[in-house]
């Protein structure tokens, strides 16, 4: 391995362990993907079992160490980092957790140490947790996108209509090359509000509520039931505040519901039924005024 620096001399997780990807980033929207992630962490004792060369993966300038400083003394810096974990629930596969910052640099050598990391413990599966922002809004449930490179899982956990383009994120391109590698990859990404700007514990609940229902691994969400609710009343109470952004709710909410009719339809015509980006408020726009309440209120 390049980059990984392995400490599991004698470490057996059984049979067909599943390895799990979650970074932080633009593709954890509402830090859904890395919420999801801490909450394995409550299913067993994680041993920690490797970590990457930090140097050969960040650009200390775009991502600066934290250093604290008491009264005129320095203390050590915390260097931003990805690391390996091994998990194994009571039930359903042990899992190799590999979480932290997405790296700036070095993505196709990760690939080749993510590919040895699952070869070296027989792991033939990848999970991927993340979330992204959409023109949807907090009064629906979250929506889950799901890609994968078998077409039978894809159909099991519903399959997306459209064709997209996009920039990849490092956890997508990580899920690229272990598919082209002959891994079963299934990403889950929860689709939050784009107006979002902190936590959204609904994604967490979601990603794991299918997590869950895939490997069974089990994962107690009462706690994420009630940060849900306060969240909830937090939001609708940001929105009742304003005309504006009531309407911009609205809005969402009837492009929400007509998409959903339209797959109910499985009417597929790509053109007929695209969210209108003209139709789509500014998420800055909205953004700012729910922000701008919640302020007022802390």
């Amino acid at each position: 391995m390049e980059l990984l620096r392995l400490d599991a001399d004698g470490l057996d997780l059984g049979p067909d362990p599943v390895l799990v990807l979650s970074l932080d980033g633009w593709t954890d929207a509402g830090e859904g993907g890395t919420a999801a992630a801490d909450a394995l962490r409550e299913v067993a004792e994680p041993q920690r079992i490797g970590t990457f060369d930090s140097d050969a993966l960040y650009d200390y300038r775009d991502r600066r160490p934290q250093l604290a400083i008491d009264r005129g003394q320095l203390a050590s810096p915390v260097w931003p980092e990805l690391t390996v974990e091994a998990l194994r629930p009571t039930s359903g596969p042990a899992l190799l957790l590999v979480t932290g910052q997405e790296p700036d640099l070095g993505w196709q050598r990760l690939g080749r140490d993510l590919l040895a990391l699952a070869r070296r413990f027989g792991a033939t599966r990848y999970v991927g947790l993340g979330a992204v922002p959409g023109p949807i809004p907090h009064t629906r449930p979250v929506q889950l996108l799901v890609t994968s490179n078998d077409t039978g899982l894809l159909d099991r956990m519903g399959r997306a209509h459209e064709q997209l383009v996009v920039p990849a994120s490092c956890q997508s391109a990580m899920e690229a090359l272990l598919a082209d590698a002959g891994i079963t990859t299934v990403g889950l990404w929860a689709r939050i509000p784009h107006y979002i700007a902190g936590d959204y514990p609904e994604g967490a609940r979601a990603l794991l509520e299918r997590f869950t229902g895939y490997l069974g691994t089990p994962v107690d969400l009462s706690a994420f039931d009630e940060a849900a609710e306060d969240n909830r009343a937090k939001l609708d109470l940001a929105a009742a505040s304003s005309d504006e952004v009531t309407e911009h709710v609205r809005q969402l909410e009837r492009l929400y519901d007509a998409e959903l009719e339209a797959e109910r339809l499985a009417d597929v015509d790509a053109g007929r039924h695209q969210l209108d980006e003209v139709q789509v408020p500014s998420a800055d726009e909205l953004a700012a005024e729910i922000e701008r309440f919640l302020r007022g209120r802390a």
